[in-house]
């Protein structure tokens, strides 16, 4: 973590300010130690150069977060070799195809600073590191170390630099309007805490900022379909559906849209102007 990091960083119990206290560093780059929370007092670990910053309470985790941890945990090493198993079983072989459905409602632009949410094994953050050039700052979040140590990895291996954290959507443990975009893909089905996740989203993006966010969902009349009713009793996360009445207050311009075959819904909106912080 490098200490330029902590100017964005606030406590996921108080939002109070952090102060770093490095135990080993490599010039610029606190190696371990912990943060410390100006406000609240808490501390929080950081080891090999990662933040922990999962819940201000761990042990009060919800199950549902907890459940979905050890799973990732257990898969994380072999978690791209799945997907994209998958992908191509579902008729969908373009990945670079499939990352711009994402990326491109964010409207990214050179020198702007990026949040990716639950980024798993980072496959969106590369394009997302190429649209916002060496003068952008990208941050990544996730709950699960093991998905985060491959991504850490397949951006290393590209001398790609992002700011990583191990943290939790229901407590991002980011300033508020600290962010030109954010994305969130792939786990907003399974948050134990959704529409406090999606208000902390909103949060943390700035006035204007646009924000997209993803997961496995049926378009409509997919699930009377055969393939449709094979694959929701594969996989009973695709009966959930896009949980737009749990959107906060101050975003305007909302699309939904249906990608990958109308085997994933996307939501797409702008932070408003005028926006209320904080979980609803």
């Amino acid at each position: 973590m490098n200490r330029d990091v902590v100017e964005y960083l606030c406590c996921p119990a108080c939002k109070g300010d952090f102060v770093a206290k490095p135990e080993t560093a490599e010039g610029s780059r606190v190696v371990s130690g912990t943060l410390t929370c100006k406000g609240c007092g808490r501390d929080f670990e950081i080891a090999y150069g990662l933040p922990n910053l999962v819940h201000p309470e761990p042990e009060k985790l919800p199950d549902m977060d907890r459940k979905f941890l050890d799973r990732y945990q257990r898969v994380a090493a072999s978690y791209d070799r799945t997907i994209r198993l998958l992908m191509l079983l579902f008729g969908m072989w373009e990945p670079r195809a499939r990352r711009r459905d994402l990326i491109t409602p964010l409207e990214l632009q050179q020198g702007q600073r990026v949040l990716e949410v639950s980024a798993g094994t980072g496959s969106n953050l590369l394009p997302m590191a190429r649209q916002i050039g060496r003068t952008g700052k990208l941050f990544a979040l996730d709950l699960s170390p093991g998905m985060l140590a491959v991504a850490r990895e397949k951006l290393a291996n590209k001398a790609i630099e992002a700011a990583f954290s191990l943290g939790n959507a229901g407590y991002l443990p980011y300033r508020d309007d600290s962010f030109d975009a954010v994305l969130h893909f792939g786990g907003i089905n399974t948050f134990g805490e959704k529409k406090r996740a999606l208000a902390e989203i909103v949060r943390v993006a700035r006035p204007g900022a646009k924000i997209v966010i993803g997961d496995e969902g049926l378009a409509p009349g997919k699930e009377n379909t055969r393939f449709g009713r094979w694959l929701l009793k594969k996989n009973t996360l695709y009966a959930n559906k896009p949980p737009m009445e749990l959107l906060p207050r101050g975003i305007a311009e909302v699309d939904l849209k249906w990608v990958w075959r109308g085997l994933f819904y996307v939501i797409s909106f702008r932070k408003a102007h005028q926006a209320a912080n904080g979980p609803a």
